[in-house]
């Protein structure tokens, strides 16, 4: 298996370029439409896509959730040679992403005003809102599908054709976008059906995966349904929670600004709620990249390949997150023009809230990809628990309680304070597990048997499983 006997470094490098051209595509949908809406609806435009950033990070945390986990469980399954069982993991996966994008899809459209007030939106931005947001509600389960499917074309030996499908569905929605926003002069419907079409596309492309005769993702009924979703949860949840959190984030943050400032600082926050996701992103696409090589491996019980990986990964996430910091502390001002035609009073206040804001991302690399290598490990509690810390039980008392010490500069520095504590103590517990007697007792133990403690610990009756019909490959 490749996973377990190609060079470390190549092998990361292969799926560390695939992964984060996946992620930044992917990214693009919302940071381009930031840029066409406020370009030409102007700071009110801005405003409103600060208050539909959250519904993406909503979609996305439910695709991590069984995408990922899903797909941490497969991999695992395939570096013990139990390819049945990875079958049934992937199966069990796609039958609750189902479930899920039922429910919201549902949901979102009977409950979409309270839904968007709940994220920040007042009766002026209320209108603009839901003239982007109800073609995402339309078109909803294509805004879930390419994040659960690139989890799994990553993890079946594809990760150039995930790439491929997001970067083609990224240019036609930048087309897109030209064309309706500005040609046609839609405004925000058109960069909302822009995206949606670009959505499509990609969901398309992955889709063609399934008529390669090296697929891998066949479908089995899978036993004790109700065991194996609690096993997928558990795998997932990490890395769902910390999009789950830029909802709280983003939601607690749209109204701390509008109590302790108003629609201005809103606007150019709407610029940071663009970018913020972008580099989160980013540090995703590292984690993700690591993902399938220390699940196998940790299947595989090769414990030097897994510490290994986990270096590289660092060393990405700390040079990315200071590549970030330095574009806010040194341009702030023109990463605003580029979203939006400001007025000379909000280009003034730029620098005061980019320049603490953008300390926030080298912590940010460490802690997402914290949060994937530890569910790689099937270390799901202590994922969860990061991601926790990182998303509500740190960031948001430090969100309402630092602008009474500092007013407005307080907010801004509200999550680069409380990234700093939640990365430090990811990087004591991994340095404890990697190195510590945990993993020295398991290299004590043969390589290639059944798994591990932990791995016994994760696995459950759910993963055998009888083929059924509609396999792919066949």
């Amino acid at each position: 298996m490749d996973f377990i006997t190609a060079d470390v470094k190549a092998i990361y490098r292969k799926y560390l370029i695939a992964s984060i051209g996946s992620a930044l595509a992917l990214s693009v949908y919302s940071f381009v439409d930031t840029i066409a809406v406020g370009q030409s609806e102007g700071e009110l435009g801005t405003a409103a896509m600060a208050v539909i950033s959250p519904l993406y990070s909503f979609l996305t945390f439910f695709g991590i959730l069984c995408g990922i986990g899903g797909s941490v469980l497969f991999s695992a399954a395939r570096g013990e040679g139990r390819e049945e069982k990875a079958r049934a993991c992937y199966t069990l996966s796609l039958m609750a992403a189902g479930g899920v994008t039922a429910l919201l899809w549902a949901g979102l459209f009977l409950f979409h005003d309270p839904v968007f007030r709940f994220f920040g939106a007042d009766e002026v931005i209320l209108p603009k809102v839901m003239e982007y947001a109800q073609w995402v509600i339309r078109f909803l389960p294509f805004f879930i599908l390419p994040t659960f499917l690139g989890a799994f074309l990553r993890n079946d030996g594809a990760p150039h054709l995930a790439m491929g499908a997001v970067i083609v569905g990224g240019c036609v929605n930048i087309l897109g976008d030209w064309l309706l926003v500005f040609a046609l002069g839609l405004g925000m419907e058109g960069a909302a059906v822009a995206t949606v079409i670009g959505s499509v596309v990609q969901t398309a492309i992955m889709c063609g995966h399934f008529f390669r005769k090296r697929c891998g993702l066949r479908l089995v009924r899978p036993r004790h349904f109700g065991k194996g979703i609690r096993k997928l949860g558990t795998a997932g949840i990490g890395s769902g929670i910390l999009d789950l959190g830029s909802v709280f984030i983003a939601v607690l943050m749209n109204n701390q600004i509008m109590r302790c400032g108003g629609p201005t600082e809103l606007a150019v926050y709407g610029v940071i709620a663009a970018v913020s996701p972008l580099f989160q992103a980013v540090f995703g696409g590292v984690g993700q990249a690591v993902q399938p090589l220390v699940s196998a491996n940790c299947g595989a019980k090769e414990w030097d390949r897994v510490r290994t990986f986990w270096r590289l990964g660092l060393t990405t996430s700390l040079a990315l997150g200071a590549a970030f910091t330095c574009l806010g502390e040194l341009f702030p001002v023109p990463f605003v023009r580029m979203f939006m035609d400001a007025a000379p009073e909000t280009l003034a206040i730029v620098p005061s809230v980019f320049r603490p804001y953008f300390l926030l991302f080298p912590p940010l690399g460490v802690t997402v990809l914290a949060t994937y290598f530890l569910e790689s490990i099937l270390h799901g509690k202590m994922s969860m628990l990061v991601a926790l810390l990182r998303s509500f039980l740190i960031s948001g008392p430090a969100i309402l309680a630092l602008p009474l010490l500092l007013d407005l500069t307080g907010l801004w520095l509200a999550l680069p304070v409380s990234e700093c504590i939640v990365a430090a103590a990811a990087l004591a517990y991994i340095k404890r597990r990697i190195t510590g007697p945990d993993m020295d007792e398991a290299r004590s133990t043969p390589k290639h048997t059944t798994g591990s403690a932990n791995l016994k610990e994760e696995e459950g009756n759910f993963i055998e499983g009888r083929p059924g019909p509609g396999s792919c490959g066949r």
